[in-house]
């Protein structure tokens, strides 16, 4: 059982080297083809203000794919959850705190941060209308559920812009073996190559059983359909269900961008920061 802590404390965030995962998946660890970031919608977070009484909010927390590290996300639920009896003197303070811990614990300094208060909370939910859904797909062959790159089959490029989404995405913490349930989108331009949407379908799912982390399950993603159909462009947006009061969204664009948000198409942009049926 784990001890809830009335102090804050950075010893509880636990790092994780991104390279480890990344050669596994296959990635030139020293040549990284894409670019990207990481959003975490932490709805837990509170803090003691100095009269006593309680701020709660939502942390939303990105950073870019480009740290040296990731966080663990039950480490990160703990550590936020160290701040629920810590007295703070602002709201300001508080950030500082978690901005300092952090940077310290990915070595990175760009990490934005944005507080929704209950005044500021509305219902925007997903656009995901502008994508075409292929859950209701019914593939010819048998699903698979351990991950498999050869499930995806190719045909030659009918149309150059392809903007799909499922919400079958379910994949397992490598370190609690706990389900991670999600939803993807995935945007490519197309150049000779088009990956058809019923195999597209059956490769989703075959992650069910597939142990990794969110951030590594992206990426992976990413590889394996630049290595069937090498496209002009591709975007994996992965938006996982809350788990212990946190959700994940990586997002990972090849090829790489320096300024990637800005070129982002707008069906991206507009679900960005929305929330799913499962957020």
């Amino acid at each position: 059982m784990n001890k809830y802590l009335s102090k804050s404390n950075p010893n509880l965030l636990k790092p994780v080297p991104r390279k480890i995962g990344r050669q596994n998946i296959g990635w030139d660890t020293k040549n990284i083809p894409f670019s990207g970031i990481d959003v975490w919608n932490c709805y837990e977070f509170s803090f003691l203000e100095k009269s006593g009484k309680p701020f709660v909010g939502i942390l939303r927390i990105e950073y870019p794919s480009d740290t040296e590290f990731l966080i663990e996300s039950k480490s990160l639920k703990l550590y936020l959850n160290s701040f629920n009896m810590a007295v703070f003197e602002s709201l300001k303070k508080a950030v500082v705190k978690i901005k300092n811990d952090l940077k310290s614990a990915l070595n990175s300094a760009n990490i934005k941060f944005i507080i929704t208060t209950y005044e500021d909370f509305n219902q925007k939910f997903n656009l995901s209308q502008k994508f075409k859904c292929i859950d209701e797909l019914k593939p010819k062959n048998p699903f698979q559920y351990e991950v498999n790159p050869n499930l995806l089959q190719t045909e030659q490029a009918e149309k150059k812009e392809h903007f799909l989404m499922s919400n079958l995405l379910k994949s397992n913490c490598p370190i609690t073996d706990q389900p991670d349930w999600g939803t993807i989108y995935i945007y490519y331009r197309a150049d000779k190559k088009q990956i058809t949407e019923e195999s597209l379908l059956q490769y989703i799912v075959s992650y069910r059983n597939h142990q990794e982390f969110h951030e590594e399950c992206c990426e992976r993603i990413l590889f394996d359909i630049i290595q069937k159909i090498q496209p002009l462009k591709l975007i994996a947006f992965c938006k996982y269900n809350r788990r212990g009061g946190i959700d994940i969204n990586p997002l990972r664009v090849y090829p790489r961008e320096k300024k990637f948000e800005k070129n982002l198409p707008i069906q991206i942009k507009e679900i960005l920061y929305l929330r799913e049926f499962r957020q």
